[in-house]
């Protein structure tokens, strides 16, 4: 793991959730599928990627720039997506970075586990998010 740059020939984002139930899956594909695709072809986009962990939904994306996923995530599939977080899901937690070298699913879990952000549910160890459960209990 490499200290928090501020810039890189890459920006990379990933992206998770736990959904509530297998209920959920469907409303998830409805959701998701619409917004992969459209960053698959987004201006800017040089890698769009699924992967799982420890039964997480991940997205994995290789931008040109932040600015340019930035471009990405305010509008069109992505938006309605995210509107539908906190009903198909228990926990989510996301991660941005810069790196000067194309990433690995692998590398790119590990980035998110060590310095990626709880957006909705609790920490979780299962998720490498035991320095955030240590900082509370400080």
């Amino acid at each position: 793991m490499s200290a928090i740059a501020t810039s890189g020939t890459y920006y990379v984002s990933v992206t998770s959730l736990l959904l509530k139930s297998f209920l959920m899956a469907p409303k998830f594909m409805y959701y998701t599928s619409p917004a992969f695709r459209e960053a698959a072809v987004a201006p800017g986009n040089l890698l769009c990627t699924t992967a799982g962990y420890n039964g997480l939904q991940m997205t994995i994306t290789v931008w040109e720039s932040k600015d340019k996923m930035r471009e990405y995530y305010m509008g069109g599939a992505h938006a309605a997506a995210m509107k539908q977080l906190k009903s198909i899901s228990s926990y989510a937690k996301i991660h941005g970075y810069f790196t000067d070298e194309m990433p690995t699913d692998a590398s790119a879990i590990e980035e998110w586990k060590v310095g990626g952000r709880v957006v909705h549910g609790d920490p979780n160890p299962l998720f490498g998010d035991q320095l955030a459960i240590d900082q509370r209990i400080k």
